[in-house]
């Protein structure tokens, strides 16, 4: 029984001393991957955010400020001893009772979490300090972890050993959210009771304490019952801990909720600004190895430089938001975006991601969001790559007919159809392009294969398909088949920016230039924090982009965008396209100096635009008219009006077999000797085997 108990004595101690090397292990593992000098520098970037952006004045090559701010928030810096104490006894009572008690860390209140972690015996239960909000806050970093947690506790130790415990206090309430676009105490006081944070009544203090914990939810203009209980939970907490009197206690109980009238917006930016400010975040996650949170701090009072043209974002903006230039449909949900491009360099000249007067910020931006393309697809998926290859060329004959017929569980119907429903028999690529044939683009694909235009779309021009996706149904998706990659239906879209960043590759010989919505930012010093230079890859060769060129002016001339007008004086060429439910509208156009795409379509599927609702050719039109003159006011070469067709002959070939034309081509009445850009020596003197 001795010997017995004396085993059991020395399992137990070598498991005790086992699962103390391991927590030791991880002890060190957690420290090890904590940066401290990091903390610091978000901890003090976090006090002085305002970043200022910047265009190149296109006039003067100067650089003009366009926007001061940070996020688009508002926000204002309030010393500590400008906070209410009301306000500070609501944040301890609430929050963190022990606050100037600790060091960093309320080890019960953390063992206990722990201790509910492993048994759940509460849903939730709320272990952080105040210093541990700071962390979260400013690194962003909230994954649920054992790991992250004990990061946590060491990274706010450390803060609290160089920083006093006022001004860890005071950096909580100026960065803590306030619902929609309001940061901390002195924004929150101005904007609801416009008053400083030094003037709030006990009850005023309490509802902006009582915000924080669920900003959304408690937010007074849109919650005010909402907002009042939670304002009343927090005159509990500071009364039961003494911060207040009974009378106190009572009297604020029955204050009403008086919110001041006057709010205003929060220095609502433009479309362009958002855009800029989330490419550079993400750019600065991936070169620093950051969360979004600590991204954004560390721009803080940064100065970045935009590709912005001022002219152009000026006319998009004044376009746009007068809804009179718009559909009627806009009232019943029709949206639209836009995008201009350097297809020279990449760089983002301008863009609106909704139409209507823009009234808030981060709201849903259906430029740089996913839609389904349709035939825009089609030149740089199937026509330019076989181009390339010398396998088609502009008078190749294919048959405009279904490919197949299905049965689609009630009839046996045509695959795939034109729209409009009609086929054209022996068709040259010109005709099947302009009139954005589905039957010759199956055949396209079928030469073709679906691994190379998918790895062609994916690697070339970085558009993100899926190949393998399980559903939640159990099927699988993919966009490594005929309907994505030959008619457009990509299984979850593509961005217009990317789109028309995409068909840049024309007008700039062959050349893909990836986009960037900025230059280069630099930090208050001086010192460079992201420098995003010009990107290309060669896709294409020029002949094949001149080609094109052409092909895509044929488009505009007499096809699916003949209605624009701007062709009669710069040359413009364009794809239409359209969603298999008709519910995007889209057409990537251009001209030799610049590249333009629009969208226009509705939220929901079952809502779709129909043939006659959709003007987006026309605005499309317009807008780029009001550009092409502001640029040409302004110095553009007249020479780049045209596209350049060096190295490319024109020579005639019969409609029927798309060859060489002889006699008897010209006697029969139903082909045509038409004429078409080759390259020099790929068109064959071989004679019309038709006729």
């Amino acid at each position: 029984m001795k010997k017995r108990i004396i085993l059991v004595a020395a399992v137990i101690a070598a498991f005790a001393l086992i699962c103390s090397i391991l927590l030791g292990s991880f002890v060190l593992f957690a420290k090890k991957r904590i940066n401290y000098e990091f903390d610091e520098e978000l901890f003090m970037k976090a006090k002085d955010d305002k970043t200022v952006y910047y265009y190149a004045n296109n006039s003067v090559g100067e650089l003009s400020e366009v926007y001061k701010g940070v996020k688009n928030e508002k926000r204002e810096w309030t010393s500590f001893q400008d906070v209410s104490l009301n306000l500070k006894l609501g944040f301890l009572a609430m929050e963190d009772r022990e606050f100037y008690k600790h060091k960093g860390v309320n080890l019960k209140r953390t063992a206990a979490a722990m201790f509910n972690y492993v048994f759940k015996q509460r849903p939730s239960f709320g272990a952080s300090t105040i210093t541990q909000q700071v962390i979260k806050n400013i690194s962003g970093d909230n994954e649920t972890s054992v790991l992250r947690k004990l990061k946590e506790i060491f990274r706010s130790l450390n803060l609290e050993r160089n920083h006093s415990k006022d001004d860890i206090f005071e950096l909580y309430m100026n960065i803590i959210p306030m619902s929609g676009n309001v940061y901390g105490v002195g924004a929150a006081s101005e904007i609801y009771f416009g008053k400083e944070a030094s003037e709030l009544t006990l009850s005023e203090a309490a509802t902006i304490v009582g915000i924080t914990n669920a900003p959304s939810k408690y937010n007074p203009y849109i919650h005010p019952d909402a907002c009042i209980e939670k304002r009343n939970k927090v005159l509990y907490a500071m009364h039961s801990v003494g911060s207040i009197s009974d009378r106190e206690y009572v009297d604020a109980l029955k204050a009403p909720l008086v919110l001041n009238k006057g709010t205003g917006n929060y220095g609502i930016s433009s479309w362009f600004i958002e855009t800029a400010r989330e490419e550079i975040i993400a750019d600065v996650c991936s070169a620093y190895d950051v969360s979004e949170a600590a991204a954004g701090l560390l721009i803080g009072g940064s100065k970045v430089i935009l590709t912005m043209n001022s002219d152009i974002q000026s006319i998009l903006d004044e376009y746009f938001s007068n809804t009179d230039n718009l559909s009627e449909n806009f009232l019943h949900g029709l949206n639209y975006s836009m995008v201009v491009s350097d297809p020279y360099t990449g760089d983002l000249l301008g863009i609106v991601g909704n139409a209507g007067k823009k009234k808030a910020e981060r709201l849903f931006n259906y430029a740089t969001s996913r839609i389904v393309p349709g035939s825009v697809l089609k030149p740089i998926a199937l026509y330019a790559p076989l181009i390339e290859e010398n396998v088609i060329d502009w008078s190749t004959v294919f048959d405009d007919s279904p490919v197949e017929y299905v049965n689609n569980g009630k009839d046996t119907v045509p695959y795939p159809r034109n729209s409009p429903d009609v086929y054209d028999g022996p068709i040259d690529v010109n005709e099947a392009l302009k009139k954005s044939k589905n039957t010759v683009a199956v055949r396209l694909y079928d030469i073709l294969g679906p691994r190379r235009i998918f790895y062609s779309l994916k690697n070339s021009f970085g558009l993100d398909l899926v190949d393998g996706i399980k559903a939640q149904d159990g099927k699988t998706i993919t966009d490594m088949s005929c309907a994505p990659l030959a008619l457009g239906q990509l299984s979850f879209g593509v961005s217009l920016r990317k789109l028309t960043e995409a068909y840049g590759v024309f007008p700039a010989e062959g050349i893909l230039h990836y986009g960037r919505s900025y230059i280069a930012v630099y930090d208050r010093e001086g010192r460079s924090i992201l420098n995003k230079k010009i990107s290309e890859k060669r896709i294409y060769s020029p002949e094949t982009s001149r080609v094109m060129n052409q092909l895509l002016s044929s488009v505009v001339s007499d096809g699916t965008a003949r209605q624009i007008k701007l062709k009669e004086v710069v040359d413009v060429a364009g794809k239409t396209g359209t969603s298999g439910n008709d519910r995007d509208r889209i057409f990537i156009g251009y001209t030799p100096y610049i590249t333009a795409g629009i969208w226009t379509g509705y939220d929901r599927a079952d809502m779709p635009v129909g043939y006659n609702s959709p003007n987006h050719l026309q605005i499309w039109d317009e807008v780029m008219g009001k550009i092409h003159d502001k640029l040409f006011l302004n110095g553009y070469n007249e020479q780049i009006r045209c596209f350049n067709t060096n190295n490319l002959v024109v020579k005639p070939y019969c409609s029927k077999s798309g060859m060489q034309p002889k006699e008897e081509c010209e006697y029969d009445e139903d082909a045509k000797i038409k004429f078409g850009y080759f390259k020099d020596g790929i068109l064959s003197e071989e004679k019309c085997n038709y006729h």
